[in-house]
């Protein structure tokens, strides 16, 4: 009988021990709720009295403060959900959670939902985007970057730049704030990989031919790249892959190599001008330098003019950013090119002074499509339809102006006159221009290409 009671004994105590250990009431001797592991009888008087902590810093458990926490941690997850009091009135006394990573306040807002990057593969130099959804009850976000990456955040959305390195899952945080203080904090969940741009191509190369011609531009692009051909040094428009290129031109062009690569989609921070050269008869090389591409050519003030003839004229054409008050040649056609106005005030209303060779040597670079640079039969049917409707073409209309000339050093008649080039030639040495002043319009006038004229061009 004796063995009986102790053996019922010790089952009842292994039993009521296993009950303990799962779950506790404090304050009576009845069961726990359901579902509590602790349950503090609500027919009992006192509370639960957390551990009183100074926490100077949200972002760490601080040293020596903790069982076994003998160094400041910055991220602890096996704390998560650990509660305490915070007596350091500069971070704000009250009941803190500790959720891995900061101490927040179960006031705080939610955790964030998902962030989502503009890229997983970012070229050097580049910038990206790290973005999540507005969370009910912020009122800012704070955004953590690892070493290596710089952003500038505006709330929900930063943009980030860096060098080029693999930026693991988890490195990118963003929390979002309240006046209660801090939420959890959301990490990202995809590495971030910024790869190096190529090198700018090299080895440019180009020939030269008559108008009309295939000119052939070429450069070697680095290792895994390809040659993409653009009409200027930044932005503009792609006009070609592939080296080389072998466009037809009617005058000489400039194009310029960008290196991309063909598995990143990267490319160089620069771009390679080559110029293929119009040999134009009768017009000596013009110089290299300065170099005329869409880039630095530019309309002077005004608007386009639909005339009667249907013609439409441009404002003038003038060169951007260079300054250039040379002296053109008065008996050559050698090294000739363009030069400004004696002040910018007068280049920016009658555009830059230009020789026909340079005209003709530029023309599409000077008059891109749809525009061209007019031919005297285009001046001859624009004169002849205002005529024939009874108008006479004179300074001021369809925004003729009088810029005036300039050759042999000497500049002239800027004010009572004004020179517009066409795109035909008279003789091995002369071209046709149309002349505009307070009276009249001709259109059929030819003197030596080295004058230097306004242009217009048309459509």
């Amino acid at each position: 009988m004796t063995k009986k009671i102790l053996v019922l004994s010790v089952t009842l105590a292994l039993l009521l021990s296993a009950n303990l250990r799962a779950q506790v009431t404090i304050g009576a001797l009845t069961a726990p709720t359901a579902g509590a592991l602790l349950d503090l009888n609500r027919g009992a008087t006192g509370g639960l009295l957390l551990s009183n902590v100074a926490l100077p810093n949200l972002s760490v458990i601080p040293a020596n403060t903790f069982v076994n926490i003998s160094t400041e941690q910055d991220t602890n997850k096996e704390l998560v959900g650990m509660i305490v009091y915070n007596t350091d009135a500069t971070t704000g006394v009250g009941i803190y959670v500790w959720d891995g990573y900061d101490w927040i306040k179960p006031c705080a807002p939610p955790i964030p939902g998902p962030i989502t990057f503009s890229g997983a593969t970012i070229c050097g130099g580049a910038t990206f985007t790290a973005k999540i959804d507005s969370v009910k009850g912020a009122t800012s976000y704070v955004w953590t970057l690892p070493a290596g990456l710089t952003g500038t955040s505006n709330d929900t959305i930063i943009t980030i730049t860096g060098a080029v390195d693999t930026y693991s899952a988890g490195s990118i945080t963003v929390r979002a704030v309240s006046s209660c203080g801090g939420g959890t904090r959301r990490e990202s969940t995809k590495d971030v990989t910024i790869v190096a741009i190529p090198n700018i191509p090299s080895n440019p190369s180009s020939n030269s031919g008559s108008s009309g011609s295939n000119i052939t531009f070429s450069a070697t692009p680095p290792a895994n790249c390809t040659i993409d051909w653009y009409d200027a040094l930044s932005g503009g428009n792609k006009i070609a892959s592939g080296s080389p290129y072998s466009p037809t031109l009617t005058s000489t062009q400039t194009y310029f190599a960008e290196s991309r690569n063909l598995t990143t989609g990267c490319v160089s921070a620069t771009r390679l001008p080559v110029t293929g050269t119009v040999v134009i008869a009768g017009c000596d090389p013009l110089p290299a330098i300065p170099l005329i591409s869409s880039a630095n050519v530019d309309f002077a003030s005004g608007s386009d003019v639909t005339t009667t003839s249907g013609l439409v004229f441009s404002p003038p054409i003038k060169i951007i950013g260079k300054g250039d008050k040379k002296t053109l040649a008065s008996t050559s056609n050698s090294l000739i090119d363009y030069r400004d106005h004696t002040n910018a005030t007068n280049t920016n209303l009658y555009g830059s002074w230009f020789t026909w060779c340079m005209v003709a040597t530029y023309a599409d670079v000077l008059c891109p499509s749809p525009w061209h640079v007019p031919s005297l039969d285009e001046f001859q049917t624009y004169y002849n339809a205002e005529t024939n409707v009874g108008v006479t073409v004179k300074y001021g209309m369809h925004g003729w102006l009088l810029g005036g000339c300039a050759y042999g050093g000497s500049v002239d008649n800027t004010g009572p006159t004004g020179y517009y080039w066409s795109s035909t030639e008279d003789s091995s040495d002369s071209g046709y221009y149309a002349l505009v002043n307070s009276s009249l319009f001709s259109p059929s006038s030819y003197t030596y290409r080295y004058f230097g004229f306004s242009l217009r061009c048309v459509r």
